[in-house]
C-alpha cells in the first residue's frame, strides 16, 4: 500500500532518544485518529479533555513558596516560576520546592498530564488549565510525544527526568496467590489471553485520561504487533487482534487511575472466584500508596516478566523562556535531583531516575524494589499516539454508511487469492466483504451502521446511476428480522453480487450518502462514510468531480459545526488517486490506496486499525 498507510512499531517505554520539536510524523493525521469499520474506515469526531485540575492562582493550597515567594528587601522582585505536576507526583514536587533557595518563587500546580497536553494542543474542551506552565511534569514521556504529534512546537527538547516508577499489573492479592503469584511470571501475554477468555474481569483507566491506561494499550499494541515480523498475512492477523484486545478493554474502563483505586474497596475482587475487578495496569507507586493505608483486601504489583516501561515524570521546560526564568527551571531540577529530594521523592513510592528503590517500595508493600526488566524504548516517539489513535477509532460509537461498488470490475479476480472450501479464485469484491464481516464485531452495540451499494444502469436504459440500500442505517443492537441489525449486516455483505457490464456512478453516490449521514446527525457519535470503489466515476450521467466538491463544500458551510467524514479505500490501478483525495479532502476525510489487489485486505484491515494515523 501507499500514501498514508504506515508500519506499526513496538512501542515498550520513554525513549533516551532526544525529542526534537517537530510536526509529529507518526502522530494522527486527525487529533482523534480515525474510526473506521473492519474494513470501513470512519473518521472520529474531534476529540478533547475535561478533567479537574487547578488554575495558575499563585496561592492557596496550589502553590508551593519558597521564602521568597512573597518579596523582601533583599529580593523585591522575585521570579515566578510556574510547575505543572501529575497529580501522583505533585505533593512531593510541592515539599521540594518549598526549600528553593534564592529569588525565586515555585507555584507548583497539581494538573492531569492529558489536560496539559491538551491545553497545548489546542484539543481541550473546558478544564481548568488556562496556561501554559514553565516546567511541565507530566507522569510519562507520551504525553511529549502526543504534543508533538499534535503540532505542539513550545517544548524544550531532552527533557530528563525527575523520578521513575514502573508499568505493573496490579491485582488483588487473594487473585494473585491463586494464580501462582509471586513464583509463576505474568506478564503481557497472560493479560492477552484473559481478554480472549475474561477469566478475571480486567480494567483499564481511560488511556485518553490516564499515563498508566495509556501506556497499557502502547504496551499490549507492541506485544501484538512485533510478533508479525513483515510478513503481510499476519500483519492483518495481528491488526484484527489488536482491534479487539481494545475492544473487550473499553467495555470497562475508568475515568482515571485515581476513580479506579477509589472504588477498589467496594469493586474489587476480594478472592480468586468471587468476581469484582480483578487486574489493572497501574504504576509501582500507586500499588505501595494504596496498600499503606491498610486496606482490607491489599494489592500486590505484578512486573511483567517480558519486560515493562517505565513512567518518567519529564522536567519539560517551555520554549522560549527568558534568561531569569530559564535559570529557575535549571535551579529548581537541579534541586529536584538532590540528595535530600531524591529521599522524598523516595519516600513518596517513586525510584530515583535510575531506578533505585527506597522508601515504602518493600515487598511488604506489595512491590519487588528489585529493578525489573525493562523493554526497549520507542526511539521513534511514534507508537503512543498511533496506539491513542487505535484506542479511540475502537472505543468510539459511530454512525456511518458503509458504501461497496458492485460494478463490474469488482468481479475479477485476485491473483494468488483462492476459496479454500470451492478452489476458486475469490474477487475483489469478495475479498473486501470478507474484511468488512471481520470489522463488525469491533463496533459497539450502540454504533449506528447501514450498508448501501452503487451501480449504475444500462447504457439503454440511460446509464443513471443506481444505490441501493441494503440494510437500513441503525443501532447494530436494533432487531431487524429474526436477528439484529449486526446479524443482517453480516448476512448481507456475504450476499452482495457483481452487476456485470455495469458501470461506476460514484460521485453521484457520494453526494447523496453524505446528505443521508448529515440527516440526523449525531453530535457524540463519529459520522461518517466508507466507499470502497475500484473505478473511476464513468456514469453516463454523473456529476463532475469539481461539481461534487462544490456541492459538498456548500453543505458543509450550511451546516457548521456538523462534520461528516468521507473516507474512500480505492482498489486496484484504476482508480483516479489524485481526484479522489481531492473530494475526501473537502469531506473531511482521506482516501487511502492499495496498490494491487493483493493489498485489498490489508488496505480494508490496516484502515480500521489506524495505520493512517501511523507513519
Amino acid at each position: 500500500m501507499t500514501t498514508v498507510a504506515g508500519r506499526h512499531r513496538s512501542y515498550d517505554g520513554p525513549s533516551t532518544t532526544p525529542r526534537r520539536r517537530t510536526s509529529g510524523a507518526g502522530g494522527p493525521s486527525f487529533p482523534t485518529g480515525l474510526v473506521a469499520f473492519g474494513a470501513v474506515l470512519v473518521l472520529a469526531a474531534g476529540g478533547g479533555y475535561v478533567l479537574y485540575t487547578k488554575k495558575h492562582d499563585g496561592a492557596g493550597s496550589t502553590g508551593a513558596q519558597n521564602p521568597a515567594a512573597g518579596g523582601n528587601a533583599s529580593c523585591p522582585n522575585p521570579t515566578t516560576l510556574t510547575v505543572d505536576a501529575s497529580p501522583d507526583i505533585y505533593t512531593a514536587v510541592k515539599s521540594i520546592a518549598d526549600g528553593l533557595p534564592g529569588c525565586v518563587h515555585v507555584t507548583v500546580t497539581s494538573a492531569e498530564s492529558a489536560a496539559v497536553e491538551g491545553f497545548l494542543s489546542g484539543s481541550a474542551k473546558g478544564g481548568d488549565v488556562t496556561s501554559a506552565p514553565d516546567v511541565w511534569i507530566p507522569d510519562s514521556s507520551m504525553w511529549i510525544d502526543l504534543a508533538h504529534a499534535h503540532k505542539v512546537t513550545s517544548l524544550v527538547d531532552n527533557a530528563a527526568p525527575v523520578a521513575v516508577s514502573p508499568l505493573v499489573i496490579g491485582m488483588p492479592k487473594p487473585v494473585a496467590d491463586a494464580n501462582g503469584w509471586p513464583a509463576k511470571a505474568f506478564g503481557w501475554s497472560d493479560l492477552l489471553a484473559n481478554f480472549k477468555t475474561t477469566r478475571m474481569q480486567t480494567e483499564v483507566p481511560d488511556p485518553a485520561n490516564s499515563g498508566p491506561g495509556l501506556a497499557a494499550i502502547t504496551m499490549l499494541r507492541g506485544a501484538v504487533l512485533t510478533p508479525a515480523g513483515p510478513d503481510k498475512a499476519k500483519q492483518q492477523q495481528a491488526l484484527q487482534n489488536l482491534t479487539l484486545v481494545y475492544r473487550v478493554m473499553s467495555t470497562s474502563v475508568a475515568s482515571s487511575m485515581s476513580s479506579l483505586l477509589t472504588d477498589l474497596p467496594t469493586k474489587g475482587a476480594t478472592a480468586p472466584s468471587s468476581g469484582g475487578i480483578a487486574a489493572f495496569p497501574a504504576t509501582e507507586q500507586k500499588v505501595a500508596a494504596y496498600n499503606i493505608a491498610s486496606p482490607g483486601t491489599p494489592l500486590v504489583a505484578l512486573y511483567p516478566h517480558e519486560g515493562t516501561m517505565m513512567m518518567d515524570y519529564p522536567f519539560t521546560v517551555r520554549q522560549g523562556l527568558d534568561a531569569a526564568h530559564t535559570k529557575a527551571a535549571a535551579d529548581f531540577q537541579a534541586l529536584l535531583h538532590d540528595p535530600a529530594s531524591v529521599n522524598t521523592l523516595q519516600k513518596a513510592g517513586f525510584r530515583d531516575p535510575k531506578g533505585a528503590a527506597g522508601g515504602i517500595l518493600t515487598s511488604a508493600n506489595g512491590v519487588n524494589p528489585i529493578m525489573p526488566i525493562v523493554a526497549p524504548p520507542d526511539a521513534t516517539h511514534t507508537a503512543a499516539p498511533a496506539s491513542l489513535a487505535v484506542w479511540n477509532t475502537t472505543s468510539e460509537q459511530t454512525r456511518g454508511l458503509v458504501v461497496m461498488d458492485i460494478s463490474g470490475s469488482m468481479g475479477l479476480p485476485v491473483p494468488g487469492q483462492v476459496d479454500p472450501a470451492t478452489k476458486t479464485p475469490l474477487t475483489r469484491l469478495q475479498i473486501t466483504e470478507a474484511a468488512c464481516e471481520t470489522g463488525l464485531g469491533l463496533f459497539g452495540n450502540s454504533s449506528e451502521l447501514g450498508l448501501w451499494t452503487f451501480t449504475t444502469k444500462s447504457k439503454a436504459d440511460g446509464g443513471g446511476t443506481v444505490h441501493t440500500e441494503v440494510v437500513p442505517m441503525g443501532p447494530l443492537s436494533a432487531p431487524i428480522g429474526q436477528g439484529d441489525r449486526r446479524a443482517a449486516l453480516a448476512a448481507a455483505l456475504r450476499q452482495l453480487a457483481v452487476q456485470p457490464g455495469s458501470r461506476n456512478g460514484l460521485y453521484d453516490t457520494i453526494l447523496d450518502a453524505y446528505r443521508t449521514v448529515l440527516n440526523g446527525w449525531a453530535e457524540n457519535k463519529s459520522n461518517a462514510i466508507v466507499v470502497f470503489t475500484d473505478g473511476k466515476d464513468d456514469g453516463l450521467n454523473s456529476m463532475s468531480a469539481d461539481d461534487l466538491i462544490g456541492k459538498l463544500n456548500a453543505l458543509k458551510t450550511a451546516n457548521p459545526g456538523h462534520t461528516v467524514r468521507v473516507m474512500v479505500v480505492a482498489l486496484g490501478s484504476g482508480v483516479d488517486l489524485s481526484t479522489l483525495s481531492r473530494i475526501t479532502a473537502a469531506a473531511n476525510g482521506q482516501t487511502l490506496h492499495a496498490e494491487t489487489p493483493t493489498d485489498i485486505g490489508n488496505a480494508v484491515i490496516a484502515g480500521f486499525a489506524g495505520r493512517l494515523s501511523d507513519q
